[in-house]
Parts: structure tokens; C-alpha cells; sequence
């Protein structure tokens, strides 16, 4: 072999090498007696996509419920709560979703917290109506409403 051929050979093999490692991992000393193995990861199936977003919607039910509603005082001077639930989950089906309920007062003072499950069904994407008559302090002036978590149907 002529010398600018080895000194192209020298140039070419590093960069050759470079370009069949990519994924790979080399694992050995220095002398070069080692193990080479190659890591290729491939691509998820759906089924398998579902089945993670399931278990991750399953795990965090308040992250995927919300609720929206209104509340007023009826004749025998009860505060009645009634709006909707509903489902951002795309997989996931839960039960009895605990609604949980904070009083206020005019100066925003919380007055208390009381939770009420609401025992409905929620499909994804779903909603449920609900209307409760709960006994609150006479000094509420507002109301927040949140959901705290719900039981996933398997």
C-alpha cells in the first residue's frame, strides 16, 4: 500500500467507525479487548401506548376531572350546590368522584371544607350532573368547588 493511501485509510477509518456507531455502545479497557453491543430501541405499539396512557389517567383521577356549578341558598335556608363533572380522561372510566367543597366568607376567610361523594358513573370524555343541599355556615358568602378523586373502573 502506498503511503498517502495509508494515510487516507487513517483518516477514513475513524470516520467510518463514527458513522456505524451511532446507537451502539462499546464496553472494554484500553488494549481494545472489550464487547460491542448494539442498542436499538423500537418504537411502542399502540397497544401498548393505550394501555400507559390508561394506567397514568387511572393513577391521577383529579388531574382528568373537573367541575363546574352553582350554589344558592333555598327556603328552609340550605346552600344548594348543583353543576356538572366532567371527563378529560380519554381511556379511563371512573366512579363516585369526591367533590370537595370550600366556604368563604365576604373578607375571602375560608370558613370551612366538607367533601361529598357524588355517586355517578363518568365515562372518557363524559359528565355527570349533580345537586346537593348541604348545611353551611349562615356567613358563606362564596363557594369553591374542586375535585379531590374518584375511583377508576377497571
Amino acid at each position: 500500500m502506498t503511503k498517502p493511501l495509508r494515510y487516507l485509510s487513517f483518516l477514513l477509518l475513524p470516520a467510518l467507525l463514527q458513522a456505524c456507531s451511532h446507537g451502539s455502545t462499546y464496553s472494554g479497557d484500553t488494549s481494545g479487548a472489550g464487547t460491542y453491543t448494539a442498542s436499538v430501541e423500537r418504537p411502542k405499539t399502540p397497544e401498548e401506548l393505550r394501555a400507559e396512557l390508561l394506567t397514568a389517567e387511572q393513577a391521577a383521577p383529579a388531574d382528568y376531572l373537573g367541575v363546574a356549578g352553582t350554589y344558592h341558598r333555598n327556603f328552609i335556608s340550605q346552600l344548594v350546590l348543583e353543576g356538572d363533572i366532567a371527563s378529560k380522561a380519554t381511556l379511563a372510566t371512573y366512579k363516585d368522584p369526591v367533590l370537595t367543597v370550600t366556604w368563604y366568607s365576604k373578607t375571602q376567610t375560608e370558613i370551612g371544607t366538607q367533601q361529598y361523594p357524588v355517586y355517578e358513573l363518568l365515562r372518557p370524555q363524559g359528565a355527570a350532573h349533580f345537586k346537593l343541599k348541604t348545611d353551611a355556615p349562615g356567613e358563606v358568602a362564596s363557594v369553591a368547588m374542586s375535585i379531590s378523586g374518584a375511583t377508576p373502573v377497571e
